[in-house]
């Protein structure tokens, strides 16, 4: 797997830029490609993604997406999301992807341990 790299101060919740944040690590993470990773490496407040059973925590202490998570994670990207007013843009969000596979951390980011 390649370099990460993670806000050393993530946004505040339920922002856009946290929407573009969780999209991108989702996105760098293979985790929308239906993959498993330790999210927590990134963030550590997603109980409201577990407890909806959108995002699944396995024995090993990887994560995956549920396939109705991940519907919810790709109607953020449309006028329509699930939860009214939670849309982010697709430039917002390969803005934060850019980020977080850059080939050396931007200011405020700092890598995250494999």
């Amino acid at each position: 797997m390649r370099v990460l790299y993670k806000l050393t101060t993530p946004p505040s919740a339920n922002s856009r830029d946290m929407r573009a944040y969780m999209q991108a690590i989702l996105e760098a993470t293979g985790l929308m490609a239906g993959e498993r990773f330790d999210i927590s490496k990134f963030i550590t407040n997603y109980k409201t993604h577990l407890d909806s059973e959108r995002l699944v925590k396995h024995k090993d202490g990887t994560y995956s997406l549920s396939e109705s998570g991940r519907q919810y994670f790709i109607r953020r990207l449309t006028e329509d999301p699930v939860v009214k007013g939670q849309l982010v843009s697709r430039a917002e969000v390969l803005e934060m992807l850019h980020k977080t596979t850059a080939s050396s951390p931007t200011a405020g980011w700092s890598k995250i341990d494999p």
